[in-house]
């Protein structure tokens, strides 16, 4: 044994490896020996040679390894968060071959161009006219259904002339009585007995009821916008109507009569008729296709299904751009349509006529209850601000676009669910005697294909997709898997409770 001033020291149990110190720091010693037991066994790979080599500079080379790794391991790892915190979407045909039974036949307008039945206006002048009018107000009355004649809500315009002519005898005129007065009935359109679908005669005023669309009255065929149709809805349950089948013959048929008689004397409008296709919830479609005299249409529909996936569903709407059924556009309120993109842009349409006239026209646009209806005093107004109904503005568009033209912005984003028309029209010629009196349009919608086309809008990168790409890095730099984790959570948890068992060793000894 030797002395030393300072410590006391003896030779080690194998030669050459110095002297072993007697007061030496047990915690220390306790903690680094646990850990290397621990990690000398590790399902990481690397580990066990970091603490089990012998010589120190292959440790440290191990251990560089094992450092070397888990950065890149980890660094990959930011990269794969940074394109799952982006939020892609990526949008997929999921099926080119689902059935059309799946989705409601479309619903099919009928609108005139011409939307006064002139015959009637006799009668109109007694039911809606004070007795004995003079002839300044018969003219204005005349010039008033006039306006009404070829006036859509986009076709404002003609109302101008008319707000320069004393209007205060028509002051109380309900306007959207007098149109639905004078309108085209469905048995003054068709023709008895011709009105066929999916193979089957119907009587054509129980498949066309009347309707309120952007292009005024129209006689629609399978719709649930009027409380009528609704009410079809309850009381039949196949009602909105599907077709399984395909090719002509087999959709909707119907032919129209066109009775000149109706129109006024000396117009130069023919007696056509404007065809508009649309979802059975749907208020309007700006996009129609014209029916003309002595023709037969033939009109192939080809439905398109899309819809989102509901990993997106955490998301916000003004990022994946589609509200789901149970969300809520804030700018789509006072009205009981269910949401689609069309019927958000009427209800916006709706509250730009009330916020220029203060008024609403419930005639061409989804009522709202507690405005007033827009009078024939309001046509001055009406015909200033025609340029701004006629034009929407979608969106962010402004940013974008250096546009002079007036118009109005709408928050009109998809629903999440929604069905795109496609159509082929096909038009020949039908041969007319002169010697008829009356001239048909005949028509054909059916669906052009047996099958559609299915569109589904998902997140390229999900929380799933996350976890699996780093399960194959970690697995393929640190040869780590989940059980690893738990490896490594218990040998810190075995560390800790050295570390409170010593302290609390230390502080009971202090008391003492």
């Amino acid at each position: 044994m030797l002395l030393y001033t300072k410590e006391l020291v003896a030779p080690r149990p194998k030669g050459g490896q110095g002297l072993l110190r007697f007061k030496q720091n047990l915690l220390k010693k306790k903690v680094l020996n646990r850990l290397t037991d621990s990690l000398a066994h590790s399902t990481i790979h690397g580990m066990q040679n970091v603490f089990t080599e012998r010589h120190f500079w292959v440790r440290c080379m191990w251990l560089c390894i094992v450092v070397g790794a888990a950065v890149t391991c980890f660094s990959l790892y930011s990269v794969l968060m940074h394109r799952h915190s982006e939020q892609l979407l990526v949008s997929l045909i999921d099926t080119t071959q689902m059935p059309v039974y799946h989705i409601d036949f479309p619903a099919v307008a009928i609108c005139p161009w011409n939307h006064v039945n002139w015959l009637r206006t006799p009668a109109a002048v007694l039911r809606f006219l004070p007795r004995h009018p003079d002839a300044e107000l018969m003219e204005t009355f005349r010039q008033f259904l006039l306006v009404l004649e070829q006036t859509t809500f986009v076709n404002f315009n003609k109302a101008h002339n008319l707000s320069k002519r004393n209007l205060t005898a028509l002051e109380s005129l309900n306007v959207r009585t007098v149109i639905n007065y004078l309108s085209h009935r469905c048995d003054e359109l068709f023709v008895p007995d011709s009105c066929v679908f999916d193979e089957t005669p119907y009587d054509c005023c129980k498949l066309f009821v009347s309707e309120q669309t952007e292009k005024g009255q129209c006689l629609v065929f399978n719709s649930l916008i009027s409380e009528h149709s609704r009410k079809k809805q309850l009381t039949n349950k196949f009602y909105p109507y599907k077709l399984s089948t395909a090719g002509e013959e087999s959709g909707l048929k119907f032919t129209i009569n066109l009775n000149e008689s109706y129109l006024r004397a000396g117009t130069k409008l023919p007696y056509g008729m404007s065809l508009m296709i649309k979802e059975p919830r749907q208020w309007s479609n700006n996009m129609v296709y014209h029916l003309h005299p002595e023709t037969e249409n033939f009109v192939a529909v080809h439905p398109m299904v899309t819809e989102t996936s509901p990993n997106t569903y955490e998301m916000s709407p003004e990022k994946r751009r589609c509200y789901f059924d149970n969300e809520k556009n804030p700018h789509y309120q006072d009205t009981t349509l269910v949401y689609n993109r069309e019927n958000c842009i009427v209800v916006c349409l709706h509250q730009v006529v009330i916020k220029a006239c203060n008024c609403s026209t419930p005639v061409f646009l989804p009522p709202i209850e507690g405005i007033r209806e827009c009078g024939i005093l309001d046509a001055k107004c009406l015909s200033l601000n025609a340029d701004i109904f006629s034009y929407v503005k979608v969106g962010d568009q402004e940013k974008y676009i250096n546009d002079w033209r007036r118009g109005h912005t709408c928050h009109c984003p998809d629903n999440c669910s929604s069905r795109k028309y496609q159509m082929t029209v096909n038009v020949r010629k039908l041969d007319y005697d002169k010697n008829q009196t009356n001239r048909v349009i005949k028509a054909q919608i059916y669906y052009g294909q047996r099958v559609m086309t299915k569109i589904v809008t998902k997140l390229k990168y999900t929380s799933l997709d996350l976890m699996a790409h780093f399960g194959g890095i970690i697995s393929l730099y640190i040869g780590a898997s989940a059980i690893s984790f738990v490896e490594l959570f218990v040998v810190l948890g075995k560390l800790l409770w050295t570390l409170i068992r010593e302290g609390y060793s230390k502080a009971k000894e202090w008391i003492i």
